[in-house]
């Protein structure tokens, strides 16, 4: 492998920043294998921006591709405003590019972008789908990737940009600068999911629409909203609170075995597994939730202790594994309970490095049928957890 001067100088990622505060928890190899990782997903891009096949999960690839490589310190800023004579702004300039991959996440912002302001017959206007596997899963990590994007690049307010399109019959969002672009797109994302939830238990399932819930997908979406309104979308606080209570609801008190655990349905507290437990535990941290209240305290030490229990199935083979540690490494990490990071911190880091092969990717693992570009991706998001990049990644 060329040293990482040598490999930035020919094309490659440059070496990731350095924290003296995490510097415990971050190795020089773990650090390599990420730019490794990062350099591998840039190759995989596809022509119009994205990762992936139709047949598989396009759009989740592509949107987990991108936030990987933004974490990595690849990031698109708005352009220069162009002033007319009289000083008003006249249009937006070219990008603001930073990092050696950062054309591959302006191309693929611009894909996810379009996806969802672009109307298609036979497509829910906003709803970001283009392959055949991702549905609303790949639209919540697309949203969370638009909202990412619109944090670095701003944007007009939705109604301006509302009022723009609706004042000539000529005029379509490919003509608005690319901050606007992604904020429209952005807030035609949110509708999507504020439009889907299912009003009699608070949860989301595998369509747009609202009929019926998941736990799985209805974490998918909480990230997506919080993320956009840390941004400045308006997002309806009903839905966020039905939302938050789903996910508390799932928690199994009633069986010794299962205690603590977060379930696939709260109607269904008998399958509960280390992955779902982990995502709603970063759910609750995402909306700023750390146990300061007595209630949160405990359910978060009850799910935090079931993760205990069940850590070392987590690292063995399974068809969750990169998604059940993307959640865990991130809840771990957030909770910032000593013993947890200094004995389990490693032991994860460790287990995802042994499935990087000599090409920087990562491999599927216990028959789990996801794309190559989808275990790469999720595989450098975890190992960059405690670098804190991404707001998704603090406390």
């Amino acid at each position: 492998m060329l040293p990482a001067a040598d490999a930035a100088a020919r094309g490659g990622s440059r070496p990731l920043p350095s924290d003296g505060a995490q510097s415990e928890l971050v190795t020089r190899e773990q650090r390599r294998a990420v730019s490794r990782g990062l350099d591998w997903l840039a190759a995989q891009q596809q022509p119009g921006g994205h990762w992936g096949e139709e047949d598989g999960t396009k759009v989740a690839d592509t949107a987990l591709a991108v936030i990987s490589l933004m974490a990595g310190g690849n990031t698109v800023g708005a352009g220069r405003a162009i002033r007319s004579p009289s000083g008003e702004q006249r249009a937006e300039g070219p990008p603001q590019l930073r990092g050696p991959h950062a054309r591959n996440v302006l191309e693929g912002i611009r894909y996810l972008a379009r996806k969802a302001w672009e109307d298609v017959p036979g497509r829910m206007p906003g709803y970001i789908q283009d392959d055949k596997v991702s549905r609303m899963h790949g639209h919540g990590f697309a949203t969370l990737a638009l909202a990412l994007a619109s944090g670095n690049l701003g944007g007009g307010d939705a109604r301006g940009i509302r009022a723009w399109l609706a004042a000539g019959a000529d005029r379509d969002a490919s003509q608005l600068s690319l901050s606007d672009q992604v904020r429209w797109g952005l807030e035609r994302a949110v509708g999507v999911i504020e439009r889907a939830q299912d009003m009699d238990s608070g949860g989301w399932l595998y369509e747009p629409i609202p009929n019926g819930h998941e736990g799985s997908m209805t974490i998918t979406q909480i990230h997506a909203l919080r993320a956009a309104r840390d941004v400045g979308v308006a997002v309806n606080s009903a839905v966020l609170r039905r939302a938050y209570n789903y996910v508390r609801d799932s928690q199994n008190l009633e069986n010794q075995a299962l205690y603590g655990g977060f379930a696939y349905m709260k109607t269904l507290k008998g399958r509960v597994s280390y992955a779902l437990t982990a995502a709603a535990l970063t759910t609750f941290f995402g909306l700023g939730r750390y146990g300061d209240k007595k209630e949160d305290a405990l359910l978060i030490e009850r799910g935090m202790a079931f993760m205990d229990r069940k850590f070392d199935n987590a690292l063995r083979e399974n068809q969750w594994f990169y998604y059940g540690l993307f959640y865990g490494a991130q809840a771990i990490y957030q909770q910032h309970d000593a013993r947890r990071l200094r004995e389990q911190w490693p032991r994860l880091r460790d287990r995802v490095l042994r499935e990087q092969r000599a090409d920087g990717s990562f491999d599927p693992v216990g028959g789990d049928s996801r794309s190559r570009e989808y275990c790469t991706a999720m595989a450098t998001l975890i190992l960059q957890v405690p670098l804190e990049t991404l707001p998704i990644f603090q406390r």
